[in-house]
C-alpha cells in the first residue's frame, strides 16, 4: 500500500503531510469482499478433491465434469459483468453490490442442498451471476477514489485481497468440510456472504470521495487533480479532458485488453483449480501440505502485488509487465515439464502463478485505466473482464480432459501455449505506449 503521508502539490490545496484518508476508508469492504468472493469461486477446487463429495455426486474419475463446475461460474460471471457494468454506472457501486451479495449468499444455499450435478451446476452459474459485479465495481471504485497516478497501487489492494482468499480458501474450506461435511462448506459461504459480506458493505462502501466522512477538501482536490485522458467534468470522478470519454469504450486497446484477460484467465483459474488435484495425484502430497503449497503460492503475489504496482505508477507503463509476467509463467511451466525433480517442479508451478496473479492480473487493470474514463470504468471494466472471464472460464474444463487424456504435461503444455499469445498480445499495447 502506498505511503498515508502526501506531498502532492498538483492540486494547489494539499498541504504536505495531511494525512490521505481515502486508502482507509476505501479498502476494508473492498478486501472483505473479495476474500469472501474468492472462497466462493476458488472453494470448489478442494470440495472437488473431497472424497465424501466425488461420491455423493456420482463424480470419481471424471475430471471435465469436475472442471465444468469452475467453468459454468466463470461462464455466467463473465456474461453478466458488461450488465453489471452499465448498472453499476447509472446506480452506484455500494447498490449493486448489495444486490449481488444477497443473491450469492441464495446461491451457495442452493448449492449446499444440490442432490445431484445438474442442479449443483445451476447453484454454481447463479453464484457466477450474483459475483459478476465485483470486478466492475471494484474498477469504478478505484477511478473514482484515486488519481491517475495512484490506481496501480490502490488496485494492488484489492487483488491482493483476492491473493489472499486464493491464499485461504483451502484452509476455510478443508476446515469446513472436517467440521462437518462439503454441504456445510457451502452453508459455511452463505454465513460469510450474508452475515459478514452485506453489512460490510452497508456500512463501509461509498460510491465516491464526496459521500464519504472525514475527507478534506484537499484530499478531494488531489483525487480530482490527476484524472486520464477521457474522463469529463462534471462525471463521477471526472475533472480532466473531454471530448474522448464518448469513443473511449471503442478503441482498439479495449479489445486487446480483452485478449490478454481472456489468457489471463484460463492461467488464473486453470492453475487454481487443478493445483490442488495437481499436488495430491500427481505429486503424491497430503491435502495438509497441498493448503500449504497453495497459501504459498498465493501469498507471495499478494507479496508481489504492491511493488509491481508502484512499478507502474511510477513508470507510466502497465502493459510490459503484463508481457513479463506471461512469459515468466510459460518459462516456469516448462521447467515443472520438463524437470523431475519434485522440488524444481513445485517451485517453478508456484512461480507461474505469481507470473500471472501476480504480474498480468495487476498489470491488465492497469491498461485498462490509462485509457477508460471514470465516469464509465464500470462498463469498460464489464466488457474487457465479462469477455475475459467468459471465454477464458472453458480453460478449467480443457485443462480437465487434457489431463484426463494426457496428464499435466499435456495441461501444462496448452497453458503455455496460452501464455505465448496473451505475451505477444501484451507487447502490442506496450509498443503502443500503455
Amino acid at each position: 500500500m502506498t505511503s498515508l503521508q502526501s506531498t502532492d502539490h498538483r492540486s494547489g490545496g494539499a498541504e504536505p503531510g495531511y494525512r490521505a484518508k481515502r486508502w482507509w476508508l476505501f479498502s476494508p469492504a473492498v478486501v472483505v469482499i473479495w476474500i469472501v468472493g474468492m472462497l466462493d469461486k476458488t472453494g470448489v477446487g478442494v470440495i472437488i478433491a473431497d472424497d465424501h463429495f466425488l461420491s455423493d455426486m456420482h463424480l470419481e474419475g471424471k475430471h471435465g465434469l469436475l472442471g465444468l463446475l469452475t467453468t459454468v461460474t466463470l461462464v455466467f460471471y463473465g456474461a453478466s459483468m458488461p450488465v453489471w457494468g452499465i448498472l453499476i454506472d447509472r446506480f452506484g457501486p455500494r447498490r449493486c453490490a448489495i444486490v449481488g451479495m444477497c443473491f450469492w449468499g441464495l446461491s451457495t444455499l442452493a448449492a449446499a442442498l444440490a442432490v445431484d450435478v445438474p442442479m449443483l451446476l445451476v447453484a454454481r452459474g447463479a453464484l457466477g451471476v450474483a459475483e459478476g459485479f465485483l470486478w466492475p465495481m471494484s474498477n469504478a471504485l478505484t477511478a473514482r477514489w484515486f488519481p491517475g497516478a495512484e490506481r496501480s497501487r490502490a488496485k494492488s489492494v484489492w487483488i491482493g485481497a483476492i491473493n489472499v482468499g486464493f491464499a485461504i480458501s483451502g484452509f476455510v474450506i478443508t476446515g469446513a468440510i472436517g467440521v462437518t461435511d462439503w454441504r456445510g462448506a457451502f452453508g459455511l459461504l452463505t454465513i460469510l456472504s450474508l452475515v459478514v459480506c452485506v453489512p460490510t458493505a452497508w456500512f463501509l462502501l461509498h460510491d465516491s470521495p464526496e459521500q464519504a466522512p472525514g475527507l478534506s477538501s484537499a484530499e478531494l482536490d488531489v483525487i480530482r487533480g490527476d484524472k486520464t485522458p477521457g474522463d469529463v467534468d462534471g462525471e463521477p470522478g471526472g475533472g480532466g479532458r473531454a471530448g474522448k470519454a464518448g469513443n473511449a469504450l471503442l478503441t482498439w486497446p479495449l479489445w486487446v485488453c480483452a485478449g490478454v484477460w481472456i489468457t489471463n484467465n484460463i492461467g488464473v483459474y486453470g492453475l487454481a483449480s487443478w493445483f490442488p488435484t495437481y499436488l495430491e495425484d500427481e505429486q503424491h502430497i497430503s491435502g495438509a501440505s497441498a493448503d500449504g503449497y497453495i497459501a504459498l503460492a498465493f501469498l507471495l503475489c499478494v507479496a508481489v502485488g504492491p511493488l509491481v504496482g508502484f512499478g507502474m505508477d511510477r513508470t507510466g507503463r502497465k502493459a510490459i509487465f503484463t508481457c513479463g509476467g506471461f512469459l515468466l509463467a510459460a518459462v516456469c511451466l516448462l521447467l515443472a515439464s520438463t524437470v523431475t525433480t519434485l522440488d524444481v517442479q513445485l517451485a517453478a508451478v508456484i512461480v507461474a502463478i505469481i507470473g500471472i496473479e501476480g504480474f498480468t492480473t495487476l498489470a491488465a487493470q492497469g491498461v485498462l485505466h490509462s485509457f477508460a474514463p471514470a465516469h464509465r470504468m464500470g462498463r469498460a471494466a464489464g466488457i474487457m473482464i465479462g469477455i475475459g472471464n467468459f471465454v477464458g472460464a472453458f480453460g478449467a474444463t480443457v485443462m480437465g480432459y487434457l489431463v484426463d487424456s494426457g496428464g499435466f504435461d499435456a495441461a501444462f503444455a496448452f497453458l503455455i501455449a496460452v501464455f505465448l499469445v496473451g505475451g505477444g498480445a501484451s507487447y502490442v499495447l506496450h509498443r503502443a505506449t500503455y
